[in-house]
């Protein structure tokens, strides 16, 4: 089984395309009105419109993505102007991570092992 694509739904869809544009460094299509998709690492990213407001719940993860220099993303992000609550930090289990919201408040991780074989 392989994962094919995530959905977002929002009011403010164009507001989520161009904020994970540039967080993910992806190029945004719109493949039909209001359904724009983003290739990230072999998933698709798929953001659609919505009338209402879904409820984000504040401890659960959202998207999570693997990258090679966490701190190195940090860097970028921050230089990019979008909004890091505090610098990666390193886990007792062996992952260094930083965490971020989307403009909806969907959250988003950025992860990377550095502590031995990299865990599923």
């Amino acid at each position: 089984m392989t994962l094919k694509c995530i959905n977002i739904v929002s009011t403010q869809r164009e507001r989520l395309v161009e904020f994970y544009s540039l967080v993910l460094q992806a190029e945004a299509k719109e493949i039909v009105p209001g359904r724009w998709e983003l290739p990230v690492g072999g998933v698709t990213l798929v953001i659609t419109p919505t009338c209402e407001k879904t409820p984000v719940n504040k401890d659960c993860c959202g998207l999570e993505f693997l990258v090679d220099d966490v701190d190195g993303e940090y860097a970028r992000l921050t230089a990019a102007g979008v909004e890091v609550p505090q610098p990666p930090v390193t886990y007792p289990w062996g992952w260094r991570a930083i965490g971020i919201k989307d403009p909806d408040g969907n959250n988003i991780d950025f992860v990377h092992c550095v502590g031995g074989a990299e865990q599923a």
